[in-house]
């Protein structure tokens, strides 16, 4: 078999597989086959090229537009996914060729990224091209880069919500070695040093190594033969994902992983040291409880982020805690019992 042979059937495959997972009752089995014929990275190259010109084509179509050379326009009549499940196969033919030629033109073209930010305490929303929405965190910054072929964010640090408007290509979100996919839905990751963090609301996403990861550049210690790890979520999932690659699986209330966007905290019987570093996040007077025995008291309730004086205040009245005030600084101390 030739090289254009072995790239066309390839390609041929991919078609299909955009296809199949088009329609809105797809199946976990049928993304676990898909998922595992794109671990090859030439087929996963395939399939992004298929999903480029099918945007690109699709485009065209909408418009009553016709490409050079070929024949009457194809008209797909409105609302039948089943017809436009076999017109998107019946293109896979043409469309090898066509992504070929894609592939050699767009290969070395660079994104320019557009990058977001949010000071501690802020929060922030932007409407991206598509329509899609991201609610940036306290101290957050991200980079957005759009192409024909994908929708890509990096999420560098911090937290952000991300709504995202259902198209022809997919919406990456690499943070922190993690790739986290999806084609229409909200989810929620947090960033933090050594551990990323992602919650899904609505939808289905996939979370898979990012593609440095992939490479081995990311985490030294992972085998480069290593098999790359895919998640798929469904909606109250939270998976946290280690700096050694390890993952935790877990189910939480969306309502309550979304408190933060209102302003509100919800603590549910954390120490007081782990509220602590989530309330420093949104405020430039930080505190402290240097003690271990106080720093590991467990504590419940709901607090307003940004208002450090206001938690401390309502700390002192169920734990035997003084404050310690220098500036920008509030060290906890306990209250000797004697």
């Amino acid at each position: 078999m030739t090289d254009i042979e072995e790239d066309t059937g390839r390609l041929d495959a991919a078609a299909r597989w955009y296809s199949e997972l088009q329609r809105e009752d797809v199946e976990v089995e049928t993304w676990d086959e898909f998922l595992a014929w794109e671990r090859d990275p030439q087929n996963a190259a395939a399939f992004r090229q298929i999903q480029a010109n099918l945007a690109i084509i699709d485009r065209s179509l909408r418009a009553g537009t016709r490409t050079a050379g070929s024949g009457p326009q194809a008209k797909i009549p409105p609302g039948s996914a089943l017809r436009k499940r076999a017109w998107l196969s019946g293109l896979a033919a043409v469309l090898s060729f066509a992504a070929l030629g894609w592939w050699v033109v767009s290969k070395n073209t660079k994104l320019e990224p557009v990058t977001f930010t949010t000071l501690v305490g802020e929060q922030r929303t932007v409407t991206l091209s598509d329509g899609s929405t991201i609610t940036l965190n306290t101290d957050t910054s991200l980079e957005v880069m759009y192409s024909e072929r994908e929708r890509r964010i990096g999420l560098r640090q911090g937290q952000a919500f991300f709504d995202v408007a259902r198209a022809d290509v997919p919406f990456h979100v690499d943070a922190g070695g993690s790739r986290t996919t999806a084609l229409g839905t909200q989810f929620d990751i947090y960033a933090q040093p050594g551990q990323v963090a992602v919650t899904l609301l609505e939808g289905s996403v996939v979370v898979s190594d990012s593609p440095e990861r992939e490479m081995g550049s990311v985490s030294p210690e992972r085998s480069d033969t290593a098999e790359p790890r895919r998640q798929m979520l469904t909606p109250g999932d939270r998976l946290e994902i280690m700096q050694d690659g390890s993952q935790t699986l877990s189910r939480v209330e969306p309502a309550t992983a979304l408190q933060w966007r209102s302003g509100v905290l919800q603590f549910d019987n954390v120490t007081l040291a782990e509220a602590v570093a989530e309330l420093n996040r949104y405020s430039e007077t930080r505190i402290s409880v240097p003690d271990h025995d106080l720093a590991s008291e467990r504590l419940s309730g709901s607090f307003p982020t940004g208002e450090p004086e206001e938690f401390v205040s309502s700390l002192a009245l169920f734990l035997p805690v003084r404050p310690e005030r220098s500036e920008n600084l509030i060290t906890l101390m306990p209250i000797d019992p004697d």
